[in-house]
């Protein structure tokens, strides 16, 4: 069996997905493990919405079609638009690396909006899971989401599927209340694609840098 740092090291976003569903069984063991997770006080604040089949193709459908007509974005939780300049140099530098890989040019803007709509589109993968939270949390309630969703993301990897967090899929939060159900009350605070990666995918080879040890960690005392 796969131990905790095998599956650390394995993860990593995955752009290209089989058509074929996870079965619910998997689904669900993966998300009764994940839900083990750490909150603030044991509040286990998040509530956790999958999506599939002719539901989630009609909201992609719809999402895709806003976003090819350039309408602003409508998100329960802000859009960094700017970042401090190391983390912007980041960010900048892992775009270029992955367009590199894909043969898109700097100034290929129809590849560039191609691709953007692929992650509209979960990347093909046949289910997304949403996370969100009642709307009057904040912060810490917002970061015991993120624990959570790296625990599916773990587990995950160790049932064989790939993963994919994406901010598209939070862009117009309206049209994802409109086809999923989840009430206006509740913040929608990320989706993530899950199933099982296509290997044969040259986007799939992609691995993001990560910053040495000693550039993030001080030693006190």
């Amino acid at each position: 069996m796969m131990n905790v740092t095998e599956a650390v090291e394995k993860r990593k976003s995955i752009r290209a997905f089989l058509a074929k569903p996870v079965p619910q069984e998997i689904l669900k063991g993966v998300l009764q493990s994940a839900l083990r997770a750490s909150s603030w006080g044991n509040t286990q604040p998040w509530k956790v919405t999958v999506v599939g089949g002719k539901v989630l193709q009609g909201m992609i459908k719809e999402c895709v079609g806003k976003a090819a007509a350039g309408e602003d974005p409508r998100t329960d939780v802000a859009i960094p638009n700017e970042w401090p300049e190391v983390l912007s140099r980041r960010y900048k530098e892992n775009g270029k690396q992955l367009f590199e890989l894909l043969g898109i040019g700097r100034g290929d803007k129809n590849a560039r909006a191609e691709h953007m709509l692929k992650m509209f589109k979960f990347f093909g993968a046949p289910q997304a899971i949403y996370m969100h939270i009642d709307g009057t949390l904040g912060l810490y309630s917002i970061f015991d989401v993120g624990l959570l969703a790296q625990n599916i993301a773990l587990l995950a990897v160790e049932k064989g599927l790939g993963t994919c967090f994406l901010g598209v899929s939070v862009r117009f939060a309206d049209v994802v209340r409109q086809h999923t159900g989840i009430p206006e009350s509740d913040q929608i605070i990320i989706g993530m694609a899950i199933g099982y990666p296509d290997l044969d995918a040259p986007v799939n080879h992609f691995r993001s840098e990560r910053e040495p040890l000693e550039t993030v960690v001080r030693w006190v005392g």
